[in-house]
C-alpha cells in the first residue's frame, strides 16, 4: 500500500527535466578529474583514474538528465527570526563520536599562487569546529585529507559521524562532491550537503540551467571553453568567472569588463589560469545579498545579510572580490562589512526568501547552504548557491545564524544535528564498520 501511494504521488508531482549533456565539458588542462560519461555501471574497474586522487573512480557522470520537482508557486519559506527550543532528538550529541574531516592545502593545481589562502582557511575552521563540539559530544578529532580519502577514512571509528569540511581533493577544482559520494556508498553518517546537490551547486552552469527551467531569475550568461573566441552574446558590462570555483577565486576588478577586447582577454585569462571553462555573466548593478538556508526536509531561511561596499561609490567596483574576502591589508577587506539583518522592504524580503528557498529545494540541498543574490529594482537575481559554505566566524553563514540568536557553538551543533537527523531518516544508510577494506565495503 505504501509503495502504491508513493507511485501515485510521483505520478502527480510535476517535474522539470533539463538536458545538460551538450554544455558540460571537463576543464582544460593535463590533469582532468572530471570525465563525462553516460555509463555508470563500470566505473570501478576502468583504467586511467587520476593518480593524485586515489579514491576517485575513473569517470564521473555529467551527462545526466537533471530532473527536479517544480516547487508550487505559493510555497512559503520558513523564516527564522529567533532561536526556539527544539524537541528531544533521536540521538543525544553526548553519545556521538565526531571526526572533522577537512581538506589540506598543500598546493593548488590551478589558479594564482595567492589563491591557496582560500584552502588554507579550511584547517583553521576545522580547529574551531573541534573546539565548538568538544564539550557537547563523546569525542571529536580532526583529520586532514589531501588526495587519498581511503587512507583518511581509516581514522574514522565505526559508528562515528563525519563533520564534512572537505572542499577539494588534491588541490583540484570541482571535486568537493566526491567525498560525500563515498560516504554515501559506505553508509557513513556525515554533515552537510549530499553529493549530487554539491555536483550541481559546484558547477555554476548546471545550477543556472535549473534556475531557468523553473522560473527563477538569473543573469544572462555564456560558457566559453576555448581561448581566442571573439564573438560573445552576453550584454556588457559583464563579469567573467571560472565556472567551478568558489571563494571568489578569479574575481578581481579586472573580471568586470565593459568592452569586447577586455572581455576576450579576461576569458582567455580564466581559461589558461584556472584550466576550466569561463562563465560570462551579465553584470547586475544592484544590492548584494547572502541568504543562509539550513535544514533537510523542512529548510529554514535565516536572516538575510547584505554586503555593504562602503569603500567605493562606483557601482562597477561593488563586487565580492578576492581581496575583499582574503587580503586583510586591503581597503576592500576592511571596508566591505556584512549587515545582518539587511534593511529590506517586506515585499522585497519575501521575494528574496522565497527565491532562496526554491533554489535550495530544486537543487536537492540538505544540511546548510548560502544563496548569493543581486537585488535590482526589487527583483532577486540568483548568482549562485554555495553548498557547505564557509563556517568561519567572520563569514556570511555565521553572520546570519548569529542574527537568529545562535552562538558559534550552537550553530555547529545544529549542523551536526541535521546530519544525524538525515541519517536517522534513512535507516538503509546505517554506518558500516571500517575494519574491513574500504574497497570491499564499496563493492
Amino acid at each position: 500500500m505504501a509503495a502504491k501511494k508513493k507511485a501515485q504521488h510521483a505520478a502527480h508531482t510535476p517535474t522539470v527535466t533539463t538536458a545538460v549533456e551538450s554544455d558540460v565539458e571537463e576543464p582544460p588542462g593535463s590533469r582532468r578529474l572530471i570525465r563525462a560519461s553516460a555509463a555508470r555501471g563500470s566505473r570501478e574497474g576502468r583504467a586511467g583514474a587520476p593518480r593524485t586522487v586515489a579514491f576517485l573512480e575513473a569517470s564521473t557522470d555529467l551527462t545526466t538528465q537533471v530532473q527536479v520537482p517544480q516547487t508550487p508557486a505559493k510555497a512559503e519559506p520558513r523564516v527564522v527570526r529567533e532561536v526556539r527550543p527544539r524537541a528531544s532528538r533521536r540521538v543525544a550529541l553526548r553519545d556521538v563520536e565526531v571526526v572533522v574531516l577537512f581538506s589540506e592545502a598543500l598546493k593548488m593545481e590551478r589558479g594564482r599562487p595567492e589563491d591557496v589562502v582560500a584552502d588554507e582557511e579550511t584547517e583553521q575552521v576545522a580547529r574551531l569546529v573541534v573546539e565548538a563540539l568538544q564539550d557537547r559530544v563523546a569525542s571529536v578529532t580532526a583529520v586532514g585529507v589531501w588526495n587519498d580519502l581511503r587512507a583518511s577514512l581509516k581514522a574514522v571509528p565505526a559508528g562515528a559521524v563525519i563533520f564534512n569540511l572537505v572542499e577539494s581533493m588534491g588541490g583540484e577544482a570541482y571535486t568537493e562532491f566526491l567525498p560525500p559520494r563515498r560516504f554515501q556508498r559506505l553508509g557513513l553518517r556525515y554533515t552537510g550537503v549530499p553529493s549530487e546537490a554539491l555536483r550541481l551547486t559546484g558547477h555554476k552552469m548546471l545550477a543556472k540551467k535549473i534556475f531557468e527551467a523553473n522560473g527563477l531569475a538569473t543573469p544572462r550568461y555564456q560558457i566559453v571553453r576555448r581561448t581566442g573566441q571573439k564573438r560573445f552574446d552576453v550584454p556588457l558590462p559583464a563579469i567573467v568567472k571560472p565556472v567551478t570555483e568558489g571563494g571568489s577565486l578569479g574575481i578581481t576588478h579586472e573580471a568586470i569588463v565593459s568592452d569586447p577586447e577586455a572581455l576576450a582577454a579576461r576569458v582567455d585569462f580564466v581559461l589558461t589560469t584556472y584550466r576550466q571553462p569561463a562563465l560570462i555573466e551579465e553584470f547586475i548593478v544592484g544590492r548584494e545579498l547572502n541568504v543562509a538556508v539550513w535544514g533537510n526536509h523542512r529548510p529554514e531561511v535565516l536572516p538575510i545579510s547584505e554586503i555593504d561596499f562602503r569603500w567605493t561609490d562606483d557601482p562597477m567596483r561593488k563586487i565580492v572580490s578576492f581581496a575583499s574576502k582574503w587580503e586583510k591589508d586591503s581597503i576592500e577587506y576592511r571596508e566591505t562589512p556584512g549587515i545582518c539583518p539587511a534593511l529590506l522592504r517586506p515585499a522585497e524580503r519575501k521575494r528574496v526568501e522565497a527565491a532562496a528557498l526554491k533554489a535550495y529545494t530544486l537543487l536537492g540541498l540538505e544540511g546548510y547552504a548560502r544563496v548569493d543574490i543581486r537585488l535590482r529594482d526589487g527583483m532577486p537575481y540568483l548568482l549562485e548557491v554555495n553548498g557547505n559554505p564557509d563556517l568561519a566566524p567572520d563569514a556570511g553563514f555565521f553572520r546570519s545564524a548569529r542574527a537568529a540568536g545562535h552562538t558559534y557553538e550552537t550553530m555547529i551543533a545544529h549542523i551536526l544535528e541535521l546530519g544525524l537527523e538525515r541519517a536517522a531518516a534513512q535507516p538503509h544508510q546505517a554506518p558500516q564498520p571500517l575494519a574491513r577494506p574500504l574497497a570491499a565495503a564499496a563493492a
